[in-house]
């Protein structure tokens, strides 16, 4: 990292989009802006950007909906012609909701399939296929439609294995395709405004501790039912590895089918300890437990679900960078809500706090850092957060009396020395980016020109880096299982 931040960056791709007048009017940055543009400049390379590439998605369930949803606010270059889903109950309403409100990246019905098989072997002029099916046949799939030459963008996890994450490396570099994994923060603007303008600029000084933290409350972890005269037949539920409708149904829960929550959740997060300083942990230790989902009886009396994979889990990571230990400290929680998901950057000269979500996007400086001479010019690397804004529950007027710490109901000398111990607040920033579009459309939008172009090498997040992060996430269990700290080596993360 260097020493000295440089106050005019040279212009990239998002920074040359970036209009500080309108971010301090509205907070706001036209995300979509950047995509045309972007788009426009790789026409004007003489590549073959900007062509349409014919897409089918694989997986219909929540997260194949939202990469539909994430597609649909890119406006050239997709064209969706089908779907597939052993389950037509997922299958059928994201076909229908392709074809209006996708009806930009559609030229007549999407062709509906129940097995891949069938979709790869009649349909060969699919050139790329989005995969969002449960983790474990997300390494079958990939290498089934990476050896027919598609492009692949699967979504993370990986695998629910290191072994098949291991395997789906090798299956692209034996194939040579354009596989891009979905750990969406490496398209972010906003993620990428902080590791390359701020981190990488030294604003934050020695980086010394990391958090992060994914908090979902029991109501949103509820066990997924089976509606009524929809479930699939039991031949091909086996077909592809499911025990049971209910299993299908909540397959995160279960080793069998994926990695639960600490994969579910935390992989996006832990992926980006690695990411914004390049490199891998040494280190880690983790606890946790099945907690709530053990099938012990509810608050209503009733048996709760039980499941396989704990549903909280807090890890530590120990990282070596060259500016000295790094830890970062990491929990998934489904038994509350509290402060819902965010990462926290932590350095001697201030701190970072980020996530997919804008609520949180402040920086923060140590006293004695004057950070003023990095808001000028027409790519500032902060913005002064403005006063009347108040991101944190702690900062909202409060419309009730605050009691007095028992400590201000002193007086003389003891009074002093309370008041001593209270440290100023630190001086409020902003990241100057904020999205207009879903915060998955980035990467999506840049899988779709890696296939324009044919150029692996333009993906943010390829197979390799995917595998160091599953990697990271998935060793949590063998600390959990053994109760001892796991020491990574460095044949841990080669394939």
């Amino acid at each position: 990292m260097s020493t000295t931040p440089s106050s005019s960056p040279k212009p990239s791709g998002l920074t040359k989009f970036m209009d500080r007048r309108s971010f301090l009017r509205t907070s706001a940055v036209s995300g979509a802006g950047l995509y045309l543009a972007t788009s426009k400049g790789a026409i004007a390379q003489g590549s073959e950007a900007g062509r349409t590439v014919k897409c089918a998605l694989v997986g219909c369930g929540a997260q194949g909906d939202r990469l539909r949803v994430a597609a649909s606010k890119i406006m050239t270059g997709i064209q969706w012609v089908a779907v597939c889903d052993i389950w037509k109950y997922n299958r059928n309403p994201v076909a229908r909701r392709m074809e209006y409100e996708n009806k930009h990246q559609v030229e007549g019905p999407v062709t509906q399939y129940e097995t891949i098989e069938e979709m790869l072997e009649k349909q060969p002029d699919i050139e790329a296929v989005f995969i969002a099916t449960p983790d474990h046949l997300h390494a079958p799939f990939s290498r089934m439609c990476l050896e027919k030459g598609k492009s692949v963008y699967c979504e993370k996890m990986m695998s629910n294995t290191i072994e098949g994450a291991r395997d789906m490396v090798k299956a692209g570099r034996d194939n040579n395709g354009i596989f891009q994994i979905g750990h969406q923060r490496h398209s972010n603007p906003r993620y990428m405004h902080l590791r390359d303008k701020i981190v990488k600029n030294d604003l934050l000084g020695r980086v010394t501790h990391c958090y992060g933290q994914w908090n979902r409350g029991v109501a949103a972890s509820q066990p997924l039912g089976i509606p009524k005269n929809q479930t699939i037949p039991t031949e091909m539920l086996a077909k592809y590895g499911f025990g049971s409708m209910e299993e299908f149904r909540n397959w995160r829960w279960f080793a069998k089918y994926g990695g639960g929550p600490i994969s579910d959740l935390g992989a996006h997060q832990i992926d980006m300890f690695n990411w914004m300083y390049e490199t891998t942990p040494v280190s880690l230790y983790a606890a946790g437990g099945v907690d709530y989902y053990d099938g012990t009886a509810g608050p209503d009396g009733a048996p709760k679900a039980k499941f396989e994979l704990p549903d909280n889990v807090m890890c530590l990571y120990e990282y070596k960078l060259p500016t000295g230990t790094m830890r970062a400290y990491y929990q998934v929680l489904t038994t509350t809500g509290s402060q819902g998901y965010y990462e926290k950057h932590m350095g001697v000269n201030g701190s970072a706090i980020i996530s997919e979500s804008p609520t949180y996007n402040q920086v923060y400086a140590e006293p004695g850092q004057d950070w003023t001479q990095w808001t000028t010019g027409d790519n500032p690397l902060l913005v002064k957060s403005p006063d009347a804004v108040k991101n944190k529950f702690w900062e909202h007027n409060r419309s009730w009396a605050k009691p007095a710490p028992k400590s201000y109901a002193v007086s003389g000398v003891a009074k002093a020395v309370a008041d001593a111990r209270e440290s100023k607040a630190l001086d409020p920033w902003e990241i100057p980016v904020i999205l207009e579009v879903y915060p998955h459309t980035p990467h999506v939008a840049n899988f779709i020109e890696s296939v324009q172009r044919k150029d692996p090498a333009h993906l943010t997040c390829n197979v390799m880096d995917a595998f160091k992060s599953c990697v990271t996430v998935l060793k949590a269990y063998e600390c959990l299982k053994t109760g001892q700290k796991y020491m990574f080596t460095p044949e841990d993360f080669t394939v």
